[in-house]
C-alpha cells in the first residue's frame, strides 16, 4: 500500500513541479519583469540591457487640464507668454506634448524629469486628503480629489498617456512625486502609483521629495529622516523591485538633516545653483569626495536673456558644469529647465533651453513648438559620456566662496575619538537668521568661515555625523592680522551616528 501511495504522490507532484518550473521560466523571460530591461545601477553607473546609460536630463513642468468628463496631461501654461494653455482639447494637448518630447530628444536629452503633475496636494490639513490640480479651459484653477477609484483611474490614465508619449520619443523619466513626512495618505498614494506603473520600464526613478532644505520646514534629526526615507523606499521595492528611487537635495547644506549618505534610495539627485562664484563646481568637488552613493546633478542652470546675461555665458556655464560633474563622478546631469517662464525673478525666468521667440519645427505632421532653441542645447547634443575622465577641480575659493571681510569664525571639527573631520560643514547666520554663509573643514579638521556681516548663530555637522549648534557674541571678536573681527569657537565634537 505504501508503495502505491508513493507512486501516486510522485505522479501527482511531477506535473506540479513542471508547472512551477514553466511559470518561473516565464517570469524570468518576461521583459516586463526582467531587471536588465529596466534602468539599473552597477558600479555607480546606470545601465539598460547591459549597456551603459548616462542620463542627460531636462526638467519639464507638466500640468493637467480637465473638462466635465476627463483629465489629461498638458504642456505647462507658464511656458507661454500669456500664461495660458495653447491648446484646450485633449487630442491637441497631447499632440503638443508629442512635439515637445520629440524636440527634447532632438536637443540631445535622453531623460526628462517630470515636475508638477506628480506632486499631489494636501487638500485638508485635518484629514490629509490629497488632490491634484487642474486647469479648466484657461478660465479657472480647480482640484480633483483622489478619494475614489474613479478619480484615480482618470489621474492614472492621464499619466499613462504622458508616459507613453515620453517613451515613444525615446526618453526615460524621473518622476517627481510629493512625499510628506508623517503624512500617511502620501504613502498610500505612493503604493497606488507604484502598483499601477510597476512594469513601466521608461521610469528611470521615482523622486520622493524636492529640496527638503526649502520645503520641509520642520527641524529633524538624521535618524528620523533615515527611517522615513527607508519606509518610502521599502514601499517601492516591495511592489516594484526593479524600479529605482531618488531624492532631490538642494545641495551641500542638506547635510544637517537630509544627509545624503544616510538616505535609503538608489541614488541622490543634487540641485546646486550659482549663488556664489563657482559654487556649483565647488559643490561637485565635495559631492565626488564625500557622497558614497551614486549621485546625479538633478538641477542646475543660470539665466540668460541674451541682454543682461548672454546666451554664450549660459552655454559656457553648461560646458564647465557638465564636465566638472562628469569628472567628479556624477552618474548623470540635468538642466533646469525646458523653457523660459515669467516667475517675476530674473534668476528663475531665463533658465530655459528654449526662449519665447518664434517657433521651432519638429517634423512633418507635428505641431511646431513655440520658442527658439538657445545655444546651450549644443552642449547636450555634443556631450560624450564615454570619454576619459579628467581632473575633478578644487577651486581656490572652495573653502570660502565669497571671502567676506566683516566677520570671521575659526575652529576645528573632531570626532568622538578626537580625530579631525575633513569635509564637515560649518554654517553661520546674521542676527535675524536671514542671511548666512558656510565653509568646509580641511584635512586637519580646521575651518575658517568668512562673512560680510557679523555672525550670531552657527551650526556644524558632517556626513555620518551628529549636528551641533551654538551662539556667538560679535562684540567679543578679536581683530586678526588681516583686520577681520575673529571669534574662535575651538574644538567642535561631532559624534558618529548610531544607526
Amino acid at each position: 500500500m505504501k508503495k502505491y501511495l508513493s507512486i501516486f504522490i510522485v505522479i501527482t507532484l511531477i506535473p506540479l513541479l513542471f508547472l512551477l518550473l514553466v511559470n518561473n521560466n516565464d517570469k524570468n523571460n518576461n521583459p516586463e519583469i526582467t531587471k536588465k530591461n529596466f534602468p539599473y545601477l552597477k558600479n555607480n553607473s546606470f545601465y539598460i540591457n547591459d549597456s551603459a546609460f548616462y542620463p542627460i536630463a531636462i526638467n519639464c513642468v507638466i500640468t493637467m487640464q480637465a473638462n466635465q468628463t476627463d483629465v489629461w496631461a498638458s504642456s505647462y501654461e507658464g511656458y507661454t507668454p500669456n500664461g495660458k494653455h495653447r491648446f484646450l482639447s485633449k487630442d491637441s494637448s497631447l499632440m503638443e506634448l508629442k512635439s515637445e518630447m520629440a524636440l527634447i530628444k532632438k536637443m540631445g536629452f535622453n531623460t526628462i524629469r517630470i515636475v508638477r503633475i506628480g506632486e499631489i496636494n494636501i487638500e485638508n490639513e485635518q484629514t490629509k486628503n490629497i488632490s491634484f490640480g487642474v486647469k479648466v479651459r484657461n478660465e479657472k484653477d480647480s482640484t480633483i480629489m483622489l478619494w475614489n477609484e474613479e478619480n484615480y483611474t482618470k489621474y492614472f490614465n492621464a499619466l499613462s498617456e504622458l508616459f507613453s508619449i515620453a517613451d515613444s520619443a525615446g526618453l526615460k523619466m524621473i518622476f517627481l512625486t510629493r512625499m510628506l513626512v508623517d503624512v500617511q495618505t502620501t504613502e498610500e498614494h505612493l503604493k497606488k502609483l507604484v502598483t499601477k506603473f510597476k512594469n513601466e520600464k521608461s521610469i528611470l526613478a521615482y523622486d520622493f521629495f524636492n529640496e527638503p532644505l526649502y520645503f520641509d520646514l520642520e527641524e529633524r534629526d538624521k535618524e528620523y529622516v533615515h527611517q522615513t526615507v527607508k519606509r518610502w523606499n521599502k514601499i517601492v521595492k516591495d511592489i516594484a523591485p526593479y524600479q529605482l528611487t531618488t531624492i532631490g537635495l538642494a545641495g551641500i547644506r542638506e547635510i544637517f538633516e537630509w544627509d545624503p549618505n544616510v538616505l535609503d534610495v538608489d541614488f541622490i539627485s543634487l540641485h546646486p545653483y550659482e549663488y556664489e562664484p563657482e559654487q556649483v563646481r565647488n559643490e561637485f568637488y565635495w559631492y565626488g569626495k564625500y557622497i558614497k552613493k551614486p549621485w546625479i546633478v538633478g538641477e542646475t542652470a543660470i539665466s540668460a536673456d541674451n541682454d543682461s546675461i548672454s546666451y554664450e555665458s549660459q552655454k559656457q556655464f553648461a560646458i564647465k558644469t557638465i564636465n566638472q560633474a562628469y569628472n567628479c563622478g556624477a552618474a548623470g546631469y540635468s538642466w533646469w529647465q525646458y523653457k523660459d517662464v515669467d516667475w517675476k525673478l530674473f534668476h528663475a525666468n531665463f533658465m530655459g533651453v528654449l526662449n519665447w521667440n518664434g517657433e521651432t519645427s519638429v517634423g512633418e505632421k507635428m505641431i511646431p513648438v513655440k520658442g527658439s532653441i538657445k545655444p546651450v542645447a549644443e552642449v547636450f547634443q555634443s556631450f560624450n559620456s564615454s570619454k576619459k575622465k579628467e581632473e575633478c577641480i578644487c577651486f581656490d575659493n572652495y573653502y570660502n566662496y565669497s571671502n567676506g571681510d566683516k566677520c570671521r569664525i575659526i575652529g576645528k571639527l573632531i570626532d568622538e575619538k578626537g580625530n579631525p573631520i575633513e569635509g564637515g560643514l560649518v554654517l553661520a547666520w546674521n542676527e535675524w537668521w536671514s542671511s548666512s554663509y558656510h565653509t568646509i573643514s580641511k584635512q586637519d579638521g580646521s575651518f575658517e568661515l568668512l562673512g560680510t556681516f557679523p555672525f550670531y548663530h552657527w551650526m556644524a555637522s558632517a556626513t555620518y555625523k551628529s549636528r551641533v549648534r551654538g551662539e556667538l557674541k560679535p562684540d567679543t571678536a578679536k581683530t586678526n592680522t588681516h583686520k577681520i573681527p575673529t571669534m574662535n569657537i575651538g574644538n567642535i565634537n561631532l559624534n558618529k551616528l548610531k544607526f
